[in-house]
């Protein structure tokens, strides 16, 4: 008898062990990653920041192959497909403030303006260009439903 009620109690303490175990896992893998396809760009955002001389205000970041970038942004993807394949992943990161083509590195697009957005390669983290212009091409702000 005795052995019965330490063996109940014994698998009452391990179904419990399993259970808190399964709670913390399930909470800390939903923070590991950001959810979104643009997590791995934001490694790339110390580049980014660099090409626009750490100013402004960073509105968000996306990621694109650059052949997801015929339609949204025609004048990039014309100038990217001279320099990279079109498979080839690139991160974008939206800043706005107010830009000159001197104040960036690897300047592209109109001489001044209130956005910027740089273009840096992922993986690989190489600086492609900085385009400074009027209107963002894309949507940069993620919606919460929340």
């Amino acid at each position: 008898m005795m052995q019965r009620r330490a063996w109940r109690s014994g698998s009452w303490v391990v179904c419990g062990l399993v259970l808190a175990a399964s709670v913390f896992a399930g909470c800390s893998s939903a923070r590991v990653g950001l959810g979104t396809t643009d997590e791995s760009c934001y490694l790339e955002l110390p580049t980014a920041a660099k090409a626009v001389g750490h100013q402004g205000h960073l509105e968000g970041i996306r990621k694109y192959t650059v052949g997801g970038l015929k339609d949204p942004a025609p004048r990039l993807y014309a100038f990217l497909v001279q320099h990279v394949p079109k498979t080839q992943a690139v991160c974008l990161a939206g800043y706005s403030g107010n830009f000159t083509q001197e104040m960036v590195m690897k300047p592209l697009g109109h001489p001044t303006g209130k956005l910027a957005v740089v273009v840096v390669t992922s993986p690989g983290n190489k600086l492609l260009g900085t385009v400074v212009l009027t209107k963002l091409p894309v949507r940069f702000q993620h919606t919460n439903p929340f």
